[in-house]
């Protein structure tokens, strides 16, 4: 009875792994199996047969000049390989997997130069022409090939396929976007470019150039500067640089040249409004107007005179009544 058990599930796991080796096998892609010339013909015929029908995809390319050809869901044999040929139309042959999923081989055959060719699908074969006279024979018509099997004509209707080159697509480099600050001192003139750098940079790029001392203050790294100033003399050129900014500025130039920048101080003005100036002429003027007027005293009035009496003046006496 064990026997008899044994037995069975030995040919239940026989006919399992047959099932499961037969599926595998169905799932499998027909492959592309060889690919060879057919002797010395011109134009040049090269023929590629495979395990199954083969549906051929064609296109022509240039930079280097190469006819692709794919096969869609089929496989490279193992026995494939790449080829040279040297010949006046092809240099080589090369057969490869393209894609995996789903597969696609292709076929690259890199020519010698911009070639005519045709295409002759036939069932399992594929017949590509390269080269010149190749309107000459029909697909049906050529004699049998001493290094291959002779081609029979079929049910399939055998066309030439011509393929125009793509357009090349012409790629517009946009213009060089100018540096975001340029700074150059020749010849005592000093001229600034600056698109969006801070002003921290700024003075920084003309202490390089001039050689002068610039003590750059807290803060100048988040004004932006948008300015193109000069060619001209440096002091000129830091007072129209400053103009505006949020600092208050004193610009020393060289005692021996007045056109050469020596010293640059910077200070950080109040944020609040800075009191109105007034010279100091009118500020005499206020302060006149301002203090109180002094109090003058009246001068005493007089007693009337008696008539016939004379008020004694500088250098008389008065008269006595008799």
């Amino acid at each position: 009875m064990y026997r008899c058990v044994r037995t069975a599930a030995g040919l239940l796991f026989s006919a399992s792994l047959v099932f499961f080796s037969t599926a595998l096998h169905a799932q499998q892609a027909p492959s592309v199996r060889s690919v060879r010339v057919l002797g010395n013909r011109t134009p040049l015929e090269i023929e590629i047969e495979g395990t199954d029908r083969l549906s051929p995809q064609a296109q022509l390319l240039t930079g280097p000049d190469r006819l692709v050809v794919d096969f869609p869901q089929t496989t490279p044999g193992a026995q494939l390989h790449s080829q040279k040929l040297a010949r006046e139309e092809v240099k080589g042959v090369r057969v490869a997997l393209f894609s995996e999923k789903p597969p696609v081989t292709r076929v690259v055959f890199d020519l010698q130069g911009p070639q005519h060719f045709e295409i002759f699908p036939a069932g399992r074969t594929v017949i590509v022409k390269l080269g010149s006279g190749g309107d000459e024979q029909a697909a049906g018509s050529r004699p049998p090939s001493p290094s291959g099997p002779q081609l029979t004509n079929t049910s399939f209707t055998a066309q030439s396929v011509r393929i125009t080159p793509p357009m090349q697509s012409v790629k517009i480099t946009p213009p060089p976007q100018p540096p975001p600050l340029t700074v150059s001192f020749n010849r005592g003139l000093l001229t600034v470019n600056s698109n969006k750098a801070n002003l921290s940079e700024v003075l920084f790029a003309i202490h390089q150039r001039t050689g002068a001392e610039i003590a750059i203050p807290a803060g100048a790294e988040q004004e932006q500067v948008v300015a193109a100033l000069g060619p001209a003399s440096a002091p000129e050129v830091l007072s129209q640089l400053l103009n505006g900014s949020k600092f208050n500025f004193l610009i020393l130039s060289n005692a021996n040249d007045p056109s050469a920048l020596d010293r640059v101080i910077l200070t950080a003005r109040p944020e609040g409004p800075a009191p109105p100036y007034h010279p100091p002429a009118q500020q005499a003027v206020q302060q006149e107007e301002q203090a109180p007027a002094e109090a003058t005293e009246p001068e005493p009035a007089q007693p009337p005179q008696a008539p016939g009496t004379r008020q004694p003046g500088m250098g008389q006496e008065a008269e006595k009544p008799e």
